[in-house]
């Protein structure tokens, strides 16, 4: 029997990798399966490797088409009704697998024919779980509730996009500085709103402007990120990262993959950063010049760049301003059992990176290096000047607090068992990749990622280890925040997060000893009733994101699912 990890080769899928790709016409059920497969399943699944959800190679040897058809549509049916497979992965992935109901019988057995046609022609076998077992483990204490609530409001409503997979939708929100009160949200499908009076109008569409561009498949595949110049209200100028099609474009950290890792079940990706300039500053809608700042390559479509971020500082002297924070995931490198790929200084993957947009002395001549960088001055050739901190999975959010001194925070989404808050110091190494940490735990990332235990002393020794972490008994995977300093007396000094899953919306006391490092819940309130994100949306899956607006002191709930920005009006103990 060959291999299990054998995968498919790059051209396989990759005709399929463009978003919205056609189906008409196509008279094989596999090859209709096939593009159907890698819209809607590769976000999560692989056919030979764990991802987000398991592997989908053989599944059709223990699962008739018509109960796949019901786990697809409905997986939380299969679940109620106990069915000891759906049980037994719920155990290892701890999330349950959003419903595409969307996808009608005649679709289904497409997917069902091209898994079928694949895994028979790589021998794949259905992977084997263990029908009872433990339900929940608490690897750290558990998250406190408390009488704290606040009470949300619906403040604006961004369109859904055609041809929107239950991924894609609403991930970021930031203030436009030329206006108190107006908004920029961005979509991954490639457009950024603005909302003012909560009218929403479209501020840049990038859909048609690059060829290449690539929203589906991959949790985030799309518009990454935006962030704005801190003089943007006078020079009009932003920065955007957005996936493409690979095609072999020169990048800065082509190396990063090495020739002997073979291709995944989706291609890798071309990452860019864009810089983009307003030619008239005061417009509401774009109108101006861009330029390709760099380019970076991921080894899969997981876990790219989800955000870039200028640190809030307004003096020109500080030596953070104008300077840009890039987080760079580990590209699906722990999947490919490569953790050797990611989280060192001589690799982007796995990092937050710090540069100088406007400056010329980077790899490619148009960025820059900034020379407190902790690795500027080091004459070793392999390693990254740019980077800032590495070892992270997943650095979903960064944001500053000022309040004592400059702390910067980061985020880092887990893979199956610690959602992590961490203290972002420079030069400081964080655990995931190379070195097998997730959180405080150590991965067996040679054999299974799923499969932890506590890390001894002398693993944790090298690595900063988290301010705050949770596992997957509270949650599936963080999304970072902001330390509220606003209008509401009892969210101060308060890390304010929350669990994309779950919708649980979180916090953390961020005084000035930093003393206590246990997460809490907040109540949501609504109507004076307690609620919950997901109940406020009618969705099976939170897609939770936060926003906030450091000038009126706005604290904003997003989802995808239903496209809705809601503000905290109110906070109070119950």
């Amino acid at each position: 029997m060959r291999p299990l990890n054998r995968r498919l080769s790059l051209p396989v899928l990759a005709a399929g990798l463009l978003a919205g790709a056609s189906l008409h016409g196509q008279d094989n059920p596999a090859e209709t399966g096939r593009a159907l497969f890698t819209q809607h399943c590769a976000t999560c699944h692989s056919l030979a490797q764990d991802g987000i959800g398991p592997p989908l190679g053989g599944v059709t040897d223990v699962l008739s088409e018509s109960q796949m058809l019901q786990w697809i549509q409905d997986p939380q049916k299969v679940l109620a009704n106990g069915d000891p497979r759906a049980t037994a992965l719920l155990v290892r992935y701890k999330a349950p697998m959003p419903a595409f109901a969307a996808l009608d019988g005649a679709q289904v057995a497409a997917i069902r024919a091209f898994i079928a046609q694949q895994s028979g022609a790589l021998h794949l076998v259905p992977l084997a779980v263990v029908a009872k077992g433990p339900t929940a483990r608490h690897w750290f204490p558990p998250v406190q509730k408390t009488g704290l609530s606040v009470e949300v409001e619906d403040y604006a409503e961004i369109p859904r996009l055609p041809n929107r997979t239950p991924y894609k939708g609403i991930t970021l929100l930031r203030p436009d500085p030329r206006q108190d009160g107006a908004l920029l949200v961005c979509d991954l499908m490639g457009v950024i709103y603005r909302v003012t009076d909560r009218k929403v109008s479209v501020f840049l569409d990038m859909r048609g402007m690059f060829t290449d561009f690539v929203w589906d498949p991959g949790v985030a595949t799309g518009l990454g990120s935006f962030a704005l110049d801190p003089a943007f209200a006078r020079n009009g100028r932003f920065y955007t990262t957005h996936a493409e099609r690979f095609r072999g474009t020169s990048a800065i950290n082509s190396a990063d993959i090495p020739a002997d890792v073979p291709p995944g079940l989706t291609p890798p990706l071309e990452w860019v950063l864009t810089e983009w300039r307003l030619a008239d500053p005061a417009s509401p809608s774009f109108a101006g010049t861009h330029r390709e700042v760099l380019r970076f390559v991921t080894p899969t479509t997981a876990h790219a760049s989800q955000e870039i971020a200028f640190a809030p500082v307004a003096d020109p002297r500080d030596p953070d301003f104008g300077l840009l924070y890039i987080g760079i995931g580990d590209g699906g490198s722990v999947n490919l059992k490569r953790p050797d790929m990611a989280g060192h200084p001589r690799t982007l993957l796995g990092s937050i990176i710090r540069i100088d947009p406007v400056g010329h002395d980077g790899a490619n001549g148009r960025y820059g290096i900034p020379a407190d960088n902790p690795f500027a001055r080091s004459r070793d050739p392999g390693i990254r000047k740019e980077i800032w901190a590495y070892g992270f999975r997943n650095p979903h959010r960064m944001s500053w607090d000022l309040a004592h001194g400059k702390r910067m925070i980061a985020v880092d989404i887990g893979e199956s068992n610690a959602e992590e808050v961490n203290l972002i110091e420079r030069g400081g190494a964080y655990g995931w990749g190379v070195g097998l940490l997730e959180g405080t735990l150590h991965i067996e990332a040679a054999t299974d990622a799923k499969a932890v235990r506590p890390a001894t002393a002398a693993e944790l020794a090298p690595c900063r280890p988290p301010f705050g972490e949770y596992d997957h008994t509270d949650g599936a995977a963080i999304t970072g925040g902001y330390v509220y300093r606003g209008p509401l007396a009892a969210l101060r000094d308060k890390y304010i997060f929350g669990d994309i899953v779950t919708g649980r919306l979180l916090y953390m006391n961020m005084g000035a000893d930093l003393s206590d490092h246990t997460i809490y819940e907040l109540n949501i309130v609504r109507g004076g009733t307690v609620t919950g994100v997901k109940e406020l949306g009618h969705l099976d899956r939170a897609h939770l994101r936060i926003g906030y607006d450091d000038r009126t002191g706005d604290l904003f709930l997003m989802t995808k699912g239903d496209g809705m920005v809601r503000r905290v009006i109110a906070a109070y103990q119950r």
